[in-house]
């Protein structure tokens, strides 16, 4: 809602008591003319005119100090994020009480369908985390059979699919505890040796298969106060998205020497186009390369900043198409801050 001025308001006022206004001209009119038709003094209806003038003065400045403390009433009601129906001002008339049953049954609306929606949203998310918990025990016993099974045909083929699907899996669960990571975490001053190589361990499979691609591990000195859960978890979403879309080269992590608590991924891979990478951190944008052979839900990068900012870190990513991708993780120094 925009600020009025007090002009503006006074201009409003005039235009509501326009009929009002009215009025009055013509009854000073027709008492001017029955005046001069009957000519009587024109004192009299001078004086007469000065009399109720005064008086609808008064009653005029005092209806205008209303109309801007009731102004002034609702633009603050407005302001506020949770408005309740019964502080707005009292209706003076059968209009007013027309408009404030409008608003009402409104409001009624919109509670039914906020809670309605709410509904439909915790019915979602008990489905999904029903499902992405059941879904662990059929990947838990192929992880088993993989183990059992060395000689398994296509067997690499078969390990990589199937991290995949744990992956996505646990990605569901990764979105729909974002909204309350807060209750899940548990910050830890944490080796970032310690903790990349255990990351690469996990996405180890992806790797193997990639017959020309490369890791190179540089020295990572030093520690991070994170979560190890939650950093992990973005850790391997960066490493699959780096194998992903490098066919060929290297993946490279390594410390920025200019900034030492930059970690940074960096591949040789295909690239992002300049015109997609302002919004590669979007919810569900998938970009041209993940429309194309490598299909993409839109949600991992996205997860990946959501978490990071929650955990005190900073993600940034440079791409050249054609040259390869650098992520860039910025390490939080002090305490973590817990909502």
């Amino acid at each position: 809602m925009e600020d009025h001025s007090v002009f503006r308001l006074f201009c409003s006022y005039c235009a509501r008591m326009g009929r009002a206004f009215l009025l009055v001209f013509l009854g000073g009119a027709a008492l001017f003319a029955v005046t001069f038709l009957y000519r009587a003094p024109m004192e009299l209806p001078i004086y007469t005119c000065c009399l109720i003038g005064s008086v609808g003065a008064v009653f005029f400045f005092f209806g205008f100090s209303r109309y801007v403390q009731r102004h002034t009433a609702l633009r603050a009601l407005y302001a506020q994020c949770a408005t309740r129906l019964g502080d707005l001002p009292s209706p003076r008339d059968l209009l007013d009480e027309d408009y404030h049953a409008i608003i009402e049954a409104l409001e009624e609306n919109r509670l039914a369908a906020v809670s309605a929606a709410a509904r439909r949203e915790a019915d979602a998310t008990e489905y999904y985390t029903l499902w992405s918990h059941q879904i662990k025990t059929p990947l838990a016993a192929m992880r088993l059979v993989l183990q059992e099974n060395p000689t398994l045909p296509a067997r690499e083929v078969f390990a990589q699919e199937l991290f995949k699907t744990e992956q996505y899996a646990d990605m569901v669960l990764g979105y729909l505890r974002l909204g309350s990571i807060h209750a899940d975490l548990s910050p830890q001053v944490l080796p970032v040796n310690a903790l990349v190589r255990e990351s690469v361990k996990r996405v180890s499979t992806l790797f193997i298969y990639q017959k020309e691609l490369s890791l190179q591990i540089g020295d990572l000195l030093g520690t991070i106060l994170t979560d190890k859960k939650w950093f992990s978890f973005v850790l391997e979403q960066v490493l699959t998205n780096a194998v992903k879309y490098t066919p060929k080269g290297f993946v490279r992590i390594y410390l920025d020497p200019a900034v030492p608590d930059m970690l940074v991924i960096e591949d040789t891979g295909i690239g992002i186009r300049p015109e997609d990478l302002p919004r590669v951190f979007e919810r569900g944008f998938t970009g041209c390369n993940g429309r194309g052979g490598a299909r993409s839900t839109g949600l991992g990068l996205y997860l990946c900043r959501e978490v990071l900012t929650k955990l005190g870190h900073t993600i940034s990513l440079r791409s050249t198409p054609g040259v390869g991708t650098a992520v860039r993780i910025g390490f939080a120094r002090g305490e973590l801050a817990l909502e």
